[in-house]
C-alpha cells in the first residue's frame, strides 16, 4: 500500500465492537458464571474469559466448557449451555459493559464531519443492537453488520467488503479499526487499511508483529493521525 493511500483520510470507518469500542468482558463473564452454575460447573475468572473473547458466542462457549482455546464441547452439553447463556446474556448485556475512554467523543466528531461509520462484529445481532442502544451510540452508525447476518464472519473479509459495497465506497477509501487478529486478517485479505488498538481482546497475539497500518491507544487518535499526516504532506 502506498504512503499516499495510507495517509488519505478515509470516507468510511468500520469499527469492531468488543474490545475496540466496548469493554464487554464483565457482562460476558457474569452470563457465563450464571450458565455454569446451572450446569453445576465451576465458573471461570474474568481474566480467563477475556482471553477467549473475539470469535462469537458459540466459540466462547466451546472454550469455556473445555477450558481450551481450540476445544470443542460435546453436543448435549454445548446446547444446554447455549440455551442458558443466551437467556442470561440477554439479561446481563449492558449492565457492566462500558465504552472505552474517548469512544463517544470520537464517534460524535467523525459523525459531525460526515464520515460514514459502521460497526462490524462477530457478536449476534440480538445482543449487538440492544448493547449499542443501551450505551447510547447506535445513532452514530450508518450500518451494523453482525456475526449472524452473513454467510461468513471475521476473519473472513465478507463482512467488511459487504459494508463497503452497501455504502458504495471503494475498499481503499475505508479504514478498519479493531483489536484482534480476526480484524487484521479480514482487512488484509480485503486490502483495506487497518488500525489496531493496543488494549482490548487480542487473545495474546502481538498485533504489532502483523500487517497493521497503525497502533493506537485511544479511538480519538484516528482523527489526530490523519490531521498530522495531512500537515506533514502539505509541508
Amino acid at each position: 500500500m502506498s504512503n499516499k493511500m495510507l495517509t488519505k483520510r478515509p470516507r468510511a470507518i468500520l469499527f469492531d465492537l468488543d474490545g475496540t469500542l466496548v469493554d464487554s468482558a464483565p457482562d460476558l463473564t457474569e452470563a457465563l458464571k450464571c450458565t455454569f452454575l446451572v450446569l453445576d460447573k465451576q465458573p471461570h475468572s474474568e481474566e480467563k474469559v477475556t482471553g477467549w473473547i473475539g470469535n462469537g458466542v458459540d466459540k466462547l462457549l466451546h472454550r469455556a466448557l473445555t477450558d481450551s482455546m481450540d476445544g470443542v464441547a460435546s453436543g448435549d452439553e454445548f446446547w444446554r449451555a447455549r440455551k442458558s447463556f443466551f437467556a442470561e446474556y440477554q439479561k446481563q448485556s449492558g449492565n457492566k459493559s462500558r465504552l472505552y475512554h474517548g469512544v463517544e467523543k470520537a464517534l460524535e466528531k467523525l459523525f459531525q464531519q460526515g464520515t460514514l461509520i459502521a460497526c462490524v462484529t462477530n457478536k449476534s445481532r440480538q445482543f449487538t443492537l440492544p448493547l449499542l442502544e443501551k450505551l447510547g451510540i447506535i445513532n452514530y452508525f450508518n450500518m451494523v453488520v453482525c456475526g449472524d447476518d452473513l454467510t461468513n464472519k471475521k476473519p473472513h473479509p465478507e463482512p467488511i467488503i459487504f459494508i463497503a459495497n452497501k455504502l458504495n465506497i471503494k475498499v481503499e477509501d475505508c479504514l478498519m479499526v479493531g483489536d484482534s487478529v480476526n480484524d487484521v486478517k479480514a482487512a488484509n485479505t480485503a486490502e483495506m487499511r487497518i488500525f489496531c488498538v493496543d488494549y482490548g481482546y487480542s487473545q495474546g497475539v502481538n498485533l504489532q508483529a502483523l500487517k497493521v497500518d497503525a497502533m493506537i491507544s485511544d479511538i480519538r487518535e484516528i482523527e489526530s493521525y490523519f490531521a498530522e499526516h495531512s500537515i506533514k504532506q502539505c509541508g
